[in-house]
């Protein structure tokens, strides 16, 4: 638990200061003083393990002699890789000196992956030997640079320096001045860079900015929309007071349409084509964010665009939803309803599964305290609450025909998941489908009590 803990805070001190700036509260915190025990070899075998898994080649080195230095052993598979690391960082740099006389212009991604060793290396000086090599070879081929080399650098910049916008600034310039065309990594790499100082009317300038410049060759990806999902959940969200939504933010609504005809541009109108600006994550971190903004239409479209897309819903799709539902009903029961006041939470306890939702016979209902949801406290949420959303997503009388759309070109017994498959106690078979009817239905009746709540 003690090694646990120091890589708890080795991650955060990195995310908040960069690898730069924690070299020195690395090797203070696995001083003898602090961390003497009969685990240090395994400390030190974790710890180095963990700086190579994130591409922090020069403080896995570090600690690597330290630890030899210290007289203990790293196993194997560390000292394989660290050599391993070693050696190639040394090669990279020594290999420029071989390549004098390649012609480098055609191979821009090679070059991107040697800059970014070396810098991650610390080898700054190799790194711009790579680039200049390969500017001055596609100067004489007559040929614009590549962007994959400058996003490389850029997105190494932003994780070992995340702080360093001169850097950013000279590599934006060095591109102009070289005729490079930004793609969408470099705009993605800006954006998040952006979003990460802060700077949320720059972020969404620069998406304006791709938006602006639509065309075959510059369309924004999926991690254009996640990282800017993310952040408009932030400022779209009623209880939100810590951010300020800038005058330029684009509305979740909006990303989503823009998303969708992104799409259809990059495959010819083919929704069932594969490209890289929809994806499922894409699509459920959509949906996470018009849950949390309790923007239940726009939720019931994007659980639409599963099918229209081509997407089969899993268990995480179901549990966006029920979730968020859940926490609110929570927070809604935690809080004194005024005499007359109706909320979300009391119309949802009160309805009954296969029964279309009828606000008159709600509020008769809520007046008698007849809920058919049975809490053990004011604002006690457990199984019985997600097992009671599960069966107000099954179908009525009126509406069981609606399920053909959930099963088109789907398995002839989709799966409704239950309470125990959510939270993992039984595991859905590999073959097994989950039915998407279920949720749109569960959505509809949300949406419908939305509407009518005092």
């Amino acid at each position: 638990s003690r090694v646990n803990g120091l890589l708890r805070s080795i991650d955060s001190r990195i995310l908040a200061k960069g690898p730069d700036d924690v070299e020195v509260y690395i090797h203070d915190k696995i001083s003898v003083a602090k961390f003497d025990n009969v685990y240090r070899s395994t400390m030190f075998n974790r710890l180095i393990r963990f700086l190579l898994e994130r591409d922090l080649f020069k403080l896995a080195i570090s600690v690597y002699k330290r630890m030899l230095q210290e007289q203990f052993l790293p196993s194997r598979d560390i000292s394989l890789k660290v050599t391993a690391v070693t050696e190639v960082v040394d090669d990279i740099a020594d290999a420029f000196v071989s390549m004098r006389n390649v012609d480098l212009s055609a191979s821009g991604n090679m070059v991107s992956a040697m800059v970014t060793a070396c810098m991650r290396a610390d080898k700054m000086s190799a790194a711009e030997c790579w680039l200049k090599k390969y500017e001055s070879d596609c100067m004489e081929q007559g040929v614009a640079p590549d962007a994959a080399p400058y996003a490389a650098i850029l997105e190494t910049l932003q994780e070992i320096q995340p702080e360093n916008c001169g850097a950013v600034q000279a590599t934006l310039y060095r591109m102009r001045s070289e005729g490079v065309t930004p793609d969408i990594s470099v705009f993605n790499t800006l954006i998040r860079s952006s979003l990460a100082r802060r700077e949320y009317t720059e972020a969404f300038g620069l998406y304006h900015a791709i938006m602006a410049n639509c065309s075959s060759s510059l369309l924004p990806s999926d991690l254009t929309f996640k990282k800017l999902y993310h952040v408009s959940k932030i400022f779209g969200h009623k209880r939100s007071r810590k951010y300020k939504r800038p005058d330029n933010a684009v509305p979740p609504r909006q990303l989503f349409r823009d998303m969708v005809q992104c799409h259809l541009l990059r495959t010819g109108n083919a929704p069932l084509a594969h490209s890289n600006i929809i994806s499922i994550s894409c699509l459920h971190l959509a949906l996470r964010t018009f849950m949390t903004l309790e923007d239940y239409p726009a939720a019931l479209m994007t659980l639409r665009a599963f099918d229209y897309f081509g997407f089969q819903p899993n268990l995480q799709t179901y549990l966006i939803v029920i979730t968020s539902l859940v926490l609110r009903i929570k927070q809604e029961l935690g809080h004194v309803c005024r005499a007359g006041k109706y909320r979300f939470a009391d119309f949802v306890v009160h309805m009954r599964p296969q029964e279309p939702p009828d606000i008159d016979v709600l509020e008769r209902r809520i007046q008698r305290e007849e809920p058919v949801l049975e809490l053990s406290g004011s604002s006690s949420v457990g199984p019985e609450t997600v097992t009671h959303l599960l069966t107000l997503g099954e179908p009525t009388a009126s509406s069981r025909s609606e399920t053909a759309h959930a099963g088109r070109k789907r398995l002839p017994t989709p799966v409704i998941p239950t309470v125990d498959m959510l939270i993992g106690a039984t595991l859905l078979l590999p073959f097994q489908e989950l039915s998407l009817a279920p949720l749109v239905r569960l959505l509809r009746k949300m949406m419908f009590v939305s509407l009518f709540r005092k």
